[in-house]
């Protein structure tokens, strides 16, 4: 059998690197560089495009575990099938992300590492729980009944936040507001290290605040924490996640009856859709609603995507999804020079709303359209 050679790290993943850590990923020792390796996948913020450069290190850390063959150690081969689950779900690769997580899982069960099993537990919960609310419901107990098991053993920090980010996603699908609250609350308090992946846990607990505040019926703050998400996202240049947060800006225009502001908001959602290289819809588990835009390139797209949404929305009742997709959509419309159609879409949906439990979402759907209608022989093309 030819021997296998070592893959040779490239030069742009170096020169990202501090002096200490490109030694380390530079070790003869293979098993010293392929844990360095995954060190520095671990460390990257799970936004959509850091997708390229961890799938690169993964590439590495793969060669690496060929070459070690049958000397690899577990905690090694789950880092790394943990490590390829967290990538599959920035890529909104949601089904190969969750089976990634079932084998790593396993292999964590099977080798007693519960540190791993809470990590692991934790970094699928918020992918399972607006789709599989029974599956996510059992998962949920079970990272409860590990991250007590493991105790004063769970590490302090990133994975504490994880855990915490993974409850705050389950309490919103399950619309439990107040242990939402609670856990972001606490999330707050925790003693970060300074890492890159800070980043993505404060635009996770931004986007959280803002479905908090919507589904609290508090607009204004809800604007402010969508704004800050996205600052956060596009600073990271993560055009997926920007592009849908500029969906509920844009919802919350029109709300407000800046419909200007929502047209605005609606061309810049499609422009960072655009640079978006996702291939899979995948509505992000903080922000809570049944939206992505991320696969449109135009505002007819958005429009037809956001249709589904509503359609999703009330299917599943979440009043303020449907009125968030509802807003949006007519958002949509009216950047694409289609202000008759914005009109009509908000005077079925406030009707169709009538069935939905948030006697608040009609009254506003009407309230827009009625804007919408007194602003229909000023509105700029």
């Amino acid at each position: 059998m030819a021997q296998l050679d070592r893959p040779v790290v490239p030069g742009h993943l170096l020169d990202a690197l501090e002096a200490d850590q490109r030694a380390a990923v530079l070790s003869r020792d293979v098993a010293t560089a392929a844990g360095a390796m995954l060190d520095v996948i671990e460390a990257l913020p799970a936004f959509s495009s850091q997708v390229q450069v961890r799938s690169q290190w993964l590439g590495l850390v793969r060669g690496l575990l060929a070459l070690m063959g049958d000397a690899t150690s577990d905690q090694i081969e789950i880092r790394m099938l943990a490590a390829i689950a967290r990538t599959a779900f920035a890529a909104r690769e949601t089904t190969a992300g969750l089976a990634a997580a079932e084998h790593a899982l396993n292999r964590a069960i099977e080798a007693g590492d519960l540190a791993a099993q809470v990590s692991i537990r934790a970094s699928r919960l918020p992918f399972l729980a607006i789709p599989s609310p029974v599956e996510a419901a059992r998962d949920a107990r079970m990272l409860d009944a590990a991250v007590a098991q493991l105790g004063k053993q769970t590490e302090p920090g990133l994975r504490e936040a994880e855990v915490a980010l993974a409850r705050v996603a389950w309490y919103g699908a399950a619309g439990e507001l107040e242990r939402m609250r609670g856990e972001l609350a606490g999330l707050g308090r925790l003693s970060l290290p300074r890492t890159e992946g800070l980043a993505f846990i404060a635009y996770a607990s931004q986007s959280a605040l803002a479905q908090l505040f919507l589904r609290s019926h508090q607009r204004a703050q809800a604007a402010h924490a969508l704004i800050e998400a996205a600052r956060l996202a596009d600073g990271e240049d993560a055009q997926a996640e920007l592009a849908n947060l500029q969906v509920v800006i844009s919802a919350i225009a029109m709300q407000a009856g800046d419909f200007g502001a929502a047209v605005a908001h609606a061309h810049s959602a499609v422009q960072a859709a655009a640079a978006c290289p996702c291939q899979h819809a995948q509505p992000d588990p903080w922000l809570g609603f049944p939206i992505d835009i991320s696969l449109t390139r135009t505002c007819g797209g958005a429009v037809q995507s956001l249709a589904e949404a509503v359609l999703h929305a009330q299917d599943i009742g979440d009043a303020q999804g449907f009125l968030i997709a509802a807003s949006a959509m007519a958002a949509f419309y009216l950047a694409d020079d289609r202000a008759l159609e914005a009109l009509d879409a908000l005077t079925e949906a406030a009707e169709v709303a009538r069935s939905l439990d948030d006697g608040d979402v009609a009254q506003t759907l009407r309230a827009e359209a009625e804007g919408l209608l007194g602003q229909l022989g000023i509105l700029k093309r």
